[in-house]
């Protein structure tokens, strides 16, 4: 039998205090296990995951955010018996020993490098994502994703809260899937609107064209995705919304969807010809069944020429925010302020 490696010198090691003794004793102890079983991989799915979340949520428990949208590329922990020890190694250790027992070797858990891109819209704006398969999303304020810079070759899953707004690629051999809080949505069309958030009693999709399918999150889906439709999911077509009861766990249709809300996504094609702001605004309001309103009177005398060619109103807010370095933010009651 193997004999244990000291804890204290694993922590040394981890915070980069050995000596050069010290470090060729855990590397050679680390290779004494290359044959060996890998004790992680008899550990339920629940634990895996239990051990992931405790590690990311120490790395970034840490982290500030200010007001701007977060992008980050991270890393996602698939476990293994071949790599580097570090920080995963540590942290199951700990986990398996409290969770069996004292073990006569410590579990191998290493990390495989995913990339993932990690997108927190902390600004009030929205955010426009494109993503590897040239599908976009418009993050509304709050709403986060998270997706792997590069899709799988046989479905292409994405996990978020929030609101999001999406239009898919269509690719009928790599189904798109989104992996949210509380209930699973497959992508059978283009456009629709999710909302999904940690702090609401419901979510909601609502379709504006082609089809998606909706089903109710259960426990083991934040890993595993089946990517056929299953006789259990609810078909939403054009115009069709579905709401999830979050208290309830009751998932239905809502009949049809409420136009004037989605009016901001409509592509439209508006043109302007050397116009002031305070003419085009109205323009707006109308067009996308929102209140615009200007926090400084100068912007007002702003003039423009622009060719809103199949925009939305966030495309024409994007573009307004660039050319005439207007920028908004997004307020209560569908109301938008520009500054």
């Amino acid at each position: 039998m193997k004999p244990l490696i000291p804890v204290e010198l694993l922590e040394k090691y981890l915070n980069g205090n050995c000596t050069e003794e010290e470090i060729a004793l855990v590397k050679q102890w680390y290779h004494s296990f290359e044959d060996d079983y890998d004790y992680i991989s008899g550990i339920s799915k629940a634990d895996e995951k239990e051990i992931e979340d405790r590690i990311f949520n120490r790395i970034t428990e840490n982290i500030e955010v200010d007001d701007k949208p977060v992008v980050r590329y991270l890393g996602i922990l698939k476990w293994s018996a071949a790599a580097a020890i570090g920080a995963i190694l540590l942290g199951a250790f700990y986990f398996v020993n409290n969770k069996k027992g004292a073990s006569s070797q410590v579990a191998q858990v290493a990390p495989q490098q995913v990339e993932q891109v990690d997108i927190t819209n902390n600004s009030n704006q929205i955010y426009k994502a494109v993503l590897p398969d040239s599908s976009t999303i418009w993050l509304s304020p709050g709403g986060n994703v998270r997706y792997p810079k590069t899709f799988a070759k046989n479905a292409r899953i994405i996990s978020m809260y929030g609101e999001g707004f999406f239009e898919i690629t269509k690719n009928p051999l790599r189904p798109f899937i989104i992996n949210g809080r509380s209930i699973i949505t497959k992508v059978w069309g283009t456009s629709f609107l999710i909302r999904d958030n940690y702090r609401s009693n419901t979510a909601d999709v609502s379709v504006i064209t082609g089809k998606v399918s909706v089903s109710i999150k259960n426990n083991d889906q934040d890993n595993n995705v089946n990517t056929n439709l299953e006789k259990h999911e609810l078909m939403l077509y054009p115009n069709q919304k579905a709401v999830y009861l979050v208290d309830k766990h009751l998932l239905k249709p809502a009949g049809i969807v409420n136009q004037p809300a989605l009016k901001i996504w409509s592509q439209v094609n508006l043109s302007f010809d050397n116009k002031p702001l305070r003419e085009i605004i109205p323009v707006l309001n109308a067009t996308y069944g929102v209140h615009i309103k200007v926090a400084n009177d100068r912007l007002n005398h702003y003039m423009l020429n622009a060719d809103f060619a199949g925009f939305n109103l966030p495309d024409v807010l994007a573009a307004l925010k660039k050319s005439i370095n207007v920028n908004y933010q997004i307020k209560d009651n569908n109301t938008i302020e520009l500054n």
